[in-house]
């Protein structure tokens, strides 16, 4: 996942804040706990995101408190014994060590190399998580493969390329054979779609220095990384997926953490919107440190 779901700190009341640091620590501990610490580095608020939805309709687990490499003194206060938690755990891990084998595929030098590194430690991991959930998994390889195919042949359409990681979110869903599946199937879809977007835009001057493939350039014929110009129609395909995602999460009835939810479809995709087109977005609030809001 890519980092672009995150609440707005300001508009949180204390309590929202606190249970997203809560599951955000406890997401952290049951990826260590499940398929070992190296997984820990790439969590991130899409993750935090995905676990609050999926146990926005059920129970909660509990609360304890644990001690963690990034807070060895003082323990924090952490979501524990939550199904939601466990499933979306190894969605993370699952995600994540297929985005570092197509690094591998796609880096140069050092970052190649350290691709490679990292790769080697996470296999493990993986291993234990495409286990319990070999369905993801090959529908994740699956949705990678067909990307990789788009991006070698240069494909123009943003919504043939959007697809993939939106069917690849959607595929990630719990199987319960109900009303909440279909429906969280089309929240994470349209989810998945909003996020590959916003990160071609946010990727774009990037992306035309080293020749990478950004479907948004190839669609517009970009020669800059200024969206000025196609402002008008990326706003409109960012924010109808964004439509999508309210509907589907009001038909939801979330149960718990509703608020906390609302405030990061509703106030937090919408300031990433206008931030990828401005150019004004920096990853993790520009303060790049591990679980800082």
């Amino acid at each position: 996942m890519f980092g672009f779901i995150r609440p707005v700190k300001d508009e949180l009341r204390v309590r929202e804040l606190d249970r997203f640091q809560e599951v955000y620590c406890g997401l952290c501990h049951a990826i260590r706990s499940r398929c070992g610490r190296v997984h820990t580095l790439f969590l991130s608020y899409d993750m935090v995101f995905f676990a609050l939805v999926l146990g926005c309709t059920g129970e909660g687990g509990c609360s304890g408190r644990r001690r963690c490499g990034a807070s060895p003194f003082r323990a924090r206060r952490v979501c524990t014994g939550s199904d939601a938690l466990d499933w979306a755990a190894d969605v993370s891990v699952l995600l994540n060590y297929h985005k570092l084998c197509d690094s591998v595929c796609d880096e140069r030098g050092l970052k190649r190399l350290g691709a490679r590194v990292l790769r080697f430690l996470a296999r493990p991991g993986y291993r234990r998580a495409a286990a319990r959930l070999p369905e993801v998994d090959r529908e994740v390889q699956a949705c990678i493969s067909q990307l990789a195919a788009l991006e070698g042949a240069r494909c123009d359409s943003i919504d043939r390329a959007a697809d993939t990681t939106a069917r690849l979110l959607a595929a990630a869903v719990p199987p319960t054979g109900d009303d909440r599946e279909r429906i969280l199937r089309q929240l994470f879809y349209h989810t998945g779609r909003w996020v590959y977007l916003a990160d071609a835009c946010a990727d774009l001057a990037d992306d035309l220095s080293t020749g990478g493939y950004n479907p948004v350039a190839l669609r517009f014929g970009l020669q800059s990384a200024d969206l000025s110009a196609v402002r008008e129609p990326m706003e409109c395909t960012l924010e109808r997926s964004l439509v999508d995602i309210c509907t589907a999460f009001d038909l939801l009835g979330a149960r718990r953490d509703a608020g906390l939810i609302e405030n990061i479809i509703w106030l937090g995709l919408p300031a990433v919107t206008r931030q990828v087109l401005d150019g004004t977005y920096q990853m993790n609030g520009g303060r790049m440190r591990h679980g800082s809001l």
